[in-house]
């Protein structure tokens, strides 16, 4: 009988040591919580790179750069040698875009906007999705997290698909390097090779 209970006090000192050498079940949730406030505290920022757009009529690929200021949006994307060359400018409400000497203003909430605008993109949770969050202000359908750095490898909203492959530091935030997003039959692949332009 004694041995018997030397070993099992043994295999409980066994147990409790590899329970304390394993995480707290919820310190993933919590780096991943930590780092998604960060992201979504974040409201100035630039960052750079290439996009290829394609939909069920067309398919283009840009050099792409967004410069976001809150709730003001500015991109330009441009081709080789700046032929058709077109700016998009959102104040959050509104969205104005550019091509040569064509304008044509919208509001975000007109559905004509992805059938004659020509913007096939969500203008107002793409901010929060180049960033590797989700948009807080839609109800998240599904959030798939990397087991190593708790990043996220797939957020779906509101029909939208956004999956990323890569991540690199900026200054002090990780950020998204490569990613696409994509529903129906409009999808987008944006490399960012550089993020910056951060408050101090």
């Amino acid at each position: 009988m004694k041995r018997v209970f030397t070993s099992l006090f043994a295999l409980g000192l066994l147990a409790l040591a590899g329970c304390a050498g394993m995480p707290k079940p919820d310190s993933a949730s919590q780096a991943w919580e930590q780092h998604r406030t960060e992201l979504q505290g974040l409201s100035h920022w630039t960052a750079s790179g290439k996009i290829a757009l394609r939909t069920a009529e067309q398919a283009e690929s840009a050099s792409l750069l967004w410069q976001q200021i809150g709730d003001a949006t500015h991109v330009r994307l441009s081709g080789p040698l700046g032929i058709s060359a077109t700016t998009v400018d959102s104040d959050g409400q509104a969205l104005e875009i550019r091509q040569g000497d064509d304008y044509s203003r919208w509001n975000l909430d007109d559905p004509a906007l992805t059938e004659d605008g020509g913007w096939e993109l969500p203008l107002r949770s793409l901010p929060h999705w180049l960033k590797g969050v989700p948009d807080p202000d839609l109800p998240l359908q599904t959030l798939e997290l990397d087991d190593n750095r708790q990043l996220p490898q797939q957020i779906q909203q509101q029909g939208w698909t956004v999956e990323y492959q890569q991540f690199s530091n900026f200054g002090q935030f990780l950020l998204p390097t490569k990613l696409q997003v994509y529903r129906g039959e409009t999808r987008a692949r944006i490399l960012l090779r550089e993020w910056g332009d951060f408050p101090g």
